[in-house]
Parts: structure tokens; sequence; C-alpha cells
């Protein structure tokens, strides 16, 4: 079976971004993939404190919720992250995770031991702009992330136009099944 861990990104339940990555999870359950959602808005993660406690043994020396997330995203074969657009970039508790893997970058990159196997990861993102140079900002910074993960994310979608609660309900329900068909992409490997 094939486990995945959503990243329900956005501080708003409900919103837009929760409707993208729960088309795209439907399918991932029709395909009888194993699905796990975290949503670090609840969780309890300091931001990094850049203490450099990890660079000689790349583990994280800070006791918090991370701890049980490492593992976590150690051990899924891939990982789904949605989330809306603040400001060319990620909303600050999501950005603040992303930050405590500051430790899978050493373990990869300064002692080179990476998370095993190869795996690979889908960013789903939801703005109001419509301007592709915004996006590009925020999937730089999943995509460096997910590569200190040992992860590729080949499957990426930019849904724009959207802001208000049910925007992407109401007024662009085709956003829904391309979430849907960018999880089966993720799961058929067509971008590995």
């Amino acid at each position: 079976m094939t486990d995945v861990l959503a990243v329900a990104g956005s501080a708003r339940r409900g919103g837009n971004s929760d409707a993208v990555l729960e088309a795209a999870l439907d399918a991932l359950r029709r395909r009888g993939a194993n699905v796990q959602t975290i949503v670090p808005r609840r969780l309890s993660i300091n931001p990094c404190s850049a203490c450099n406690g990890c660079w000689e043994t790349g583990y994280c020396v800070v006791k918090d919720d991370m701890q049980d997330l490492y593992v976590r995203f150690s051990e899924v074969d891939h990982v789904v992250v949605a989330s809306p657009l603040y400001f060319t970039s990620l909303p600050g508790h999501l950005k603040v995770l992303i930050d405590r893997f500051q430790c899978f970058w050493v373990r990869t990159y300064r002692l080179g031991e990476p998370p095993q196997p190869r795996r690979t990861g889908m960013f789903l993102c939801v703005g109001a702009m419509a301007k592709e140079l915004y996006f590009d900002c925020t999937l730089r910074i999943v995509r460096t992330w997910m590569a200190s993960l040992n992860m590729g994310c080949p499957v990426t979608r930019f849904y724009s136009g959207v802001d208000e609660k049910d925007d992407l309900i109401k007024n662009h329900p085709e956003y829904l099944e391309d979430a849907r068909a960018a999880a089966l992409e993720l799961l058929d490997g067509a971008h590995r």
C-alpha cells in the first residue's frame, strides 16, 4: 500500500487550499493509498533557533511536535502539500515547519546521508494573483525543502483567481478535477 502524508498549509480550514487538497486526496484514496493529514497550524512547532545543534548528528535538538514529524516524513512514499499564496510565499506556520527541516538539510548536504529511498511529492498552491511569477517563488521554497528530504516534486499546480473562502468551489470546479488528475500523476510517476 502506498503511504501519503498530506500537509494542509492554510490557516483557514475548509477554504480553497483544503478543497484542492481534499480533491487530490480523494483520488489517492480511491487508488488505495493510505493517507494521513497534518495541519501545521494546529501543532506545537517552534521556529528553528539556528543553534546548529544538528550540525554534527543531523538531528534537531529542539523537542516539540517536530520529533514525530521527522519520522513520519521519512517513512512515507509521497508528500502532498496544499497552501495558499501569501506575499509570494507560504503561510508562516507552514514555513516554520519547513525551516525546522534544517536538520534534514544537514543530513543530506553536510553529512551526505539523505533519507532513503528517493520519493516524490506534489505541491498544490492557491492564490488570488494570476501571475505565475508569484507562484514560482513559493515553488522554489517547496522544492528546496523536498530535496533535503530526498524527494522530488514533479507534480505542481497553481490555481489562480481564488481568494474568498468559496471561490474555488463556486467559480472554478475545474480546479478540483485538475487536483484529482494531479494526484494520479503522482501515483503513476509520470514525471519522475
